[in-house]
């Protein structure tokens, strides 16, 4: 079957307008045993370096480099030393923005670092270039319209007032939703 990968300019536009539509876009990889997952993105969150709950707020480091790569990389970082997180960087090179993948439509995906493990992407694909042909992890579009909710992101309390922004983004009716919006 033919499929049709996100090419480089996807990811080259404006952050908030990428996000949007990478819910119900498809993320896929090629795991370890060979075999392919194909699994519809169900909820996102949108990062950039201006706002508190971005690991690049107060600038590049040597944990979140990836996020200064032009759009269409993974940036995928170690989470309470147990969980990988997956995020897709946007934008342009220099400037930081990533979305983190928190669910995807397929049997035990309804969680960040759920998905990761089903998927088999950890630390070592950090910085993958996911537009690169023959890429282990790659993205297609959206093959059909969705009700696309939004709410603040998840667990940032920490981030004072941003913590309330509305860059949590996810297929409104979608029973694999980390939670409900």
């Amino acid at each position: 079957m033919a499929f049709m990968i996100l090419a480089r300019e996807f990811f080259l536009r404006s952050p908030m307008a990428a996000a949007r539509e990478l819910v119900g876009a498809y993320l896929c990889c090629e795991r370890h045993d060979g075999t392919v997952l194909r699994a519809r993105i169900a909820e996102l969150e949108l990062y950039t370096q201006d706002e508190r709950g971005c690991h690049a707020y107060n600038g590049c480091t040597a944990r979140n480099d990836a996020m200064f790569l032009a759009g269409g990389h993974a940036y995928v970082y170690l989470c309470y030393g147990l969980h990988n997180m997956l995020n897709i960087v946007l934008g342009d090179g220099g400037y930081a923005a990533a979305v983190l993948i928190r669910a995807c439509e397929y049997p035990g995906c309804d969680g960040p670092g759920k998905l990761t493990r089903v998927l088999g992407i950890s630390r070592s694909d950090n910085k993958a270039d996911l537009c690169a042909p023959g890429a282990r992890i790659w993205l297609e579009p959206r093959d059909r319209a969705c009700k696309i909710a939004a709410g603040p992101r998840v667990g940032i309390d920490y981030a004072g007032p941003d913590a309330a922004l509305s860059w949590r983004f996810g297929i409104a009716d979608s029973k694999f939703l980390s939670r409900p919006f």
